[in-house]
């Protein structure tokens, strides 16, 4: 129960001490955390910056290998091209064959 001379009780200063410790408390916990959420963040920063690198490797590579190979369609498109030369110079050997008896 209050006092009426403005002076807390016994309960009341042990409860506001109590109410006090639990604040501080959870400020601590929230610092804490707080922290932790930080070295989470940059762990995941760099996790992300060696991933952009790793891609940017994989991409390199990407374009080296596309360099060293023939597409299938740059293959399909030079096969066609020697097919219609080796067609071209048999007409022309028939021509020829056939005019001289």
């Amino acid at each position: 129960m209050p006092r009426t001379d403005g002076n807390p009780t016994m309960f009341e200063r042990h409860l506001q001490t109590g109410i006090q410790i639990l604040l501080v408390a959870l400020l601590g916990w929230a610092g804490l955390e707080l922290v932790n959420l930080g070295k989470n963040t940059a762990v995941l920063q760099e996790r992300l910056a060696y991933q952009g690198q790793l891609i940017e490797e994989l991409r390199k590579e990407l374009r080296d290998w596309s360099n060293l190979y023939y597409r299938k369609s740059d293959a399909d498109r030079e096969i066609g091209n020697l097919k219609r030369d080796v067609q071209r110079l048999g007409e022309r050997v028939t021509d020829l064959e056939e005019r001289e008896p």
